[in-house]
């Protein structure tokens, strides 16, 4: 079962889900089965930690001072022998067109696309402050229950929620936040106010003929 993830996501640009998507696609066009698609998925994960772990490397890669040619001349002496042919090979054609840029998004658009083809649902909880291992953990139980479904989650933090959390479901949105309790009452507030301003209306123009008739 996937565990739960310990990262707090941040949101992909739509322009490089787009262009990430192409190389994913292209990628798992080149894979026979799940296994395989794991393990390349796997190297992308080994790629993007060293992109985190080793200072500068991720701007040597993305540098504008090489030109295509000697970009793909260091990323074959960099992965030859440590990636697979296949994700050396895509690793190159991206290098060649600069996008080298595009890995982190890759990695996630990847494994997106896995999921689905295994018929995981991706699931992002989003809380006012970061979840510990075991809330993390109980969520994923819930969720799992709740939705019938292996679940792979992805937690993001908004403070802005103020407390409680919400749930995304593909498109499905679940908002169970203090923000979300707060609209609802404004939003019964507000349609108070407009049910109650007729009546009022009426009553201040009754109390107007009262006084006109009184004058009289």
């Amino acid at each position: 079962m996937s565990q739960p993830s310990g990262q707090v996501e941040t949101v992909m640009e739509p322009v490089n889900v787009s262009a990430a998507t192409v190389y994913a696609d292209a990628l798992l066009g080149q894979l026979p089965g799940d296994s395989e698609a794991e393990e390349a998925a796997g190297q992308l994960d080994a790629i993007v930690g060293l992109l985190d772990g080793i200072d500068g490397f991720e701007e040597l890669l993305t540098s504008a001072l090489i030109d295509g040619t000697e970009r793909c001349d260091l990323v074959r002496r960099i992965f030859h022998g440590r990636a697979s042919e296949t994700v050396e090979a895509l690793l190159v054609v991206m290098a060649d067109a600069g996008r080298l840029g595009l890995l982190r998004t890759l990695r996630r658009v990847l494994r997106s696309k896995l999921h689905v083809r295994q018929g995981k649902l991706e699931v992002t909880v989003i809380s006012a402050v970061t979840l510990s291992d075991q809330q993390r953990h109980r969520a994923q139980q819930a969720l799992a229950e709740a939705l019938g479904a292996q679940c792979v989650l992805t937690f993001r933090v908004d403070p802005g929620l103020l407390g409680g959390v919400v749930v995304q479901v593909g498109d499905q949105v679940y908002d169970v936040s203090i923000r979300a309790e707060l609209r609802s009452v404004q939003a019964r507030l507000r349609r108070d106010i407009d049910l109650e301003l007729p009546r009022l209306s009426g009553q201040a123009q009754t109390a107007d003929n009262i006084e006109d008739s009184k004058d009289k």
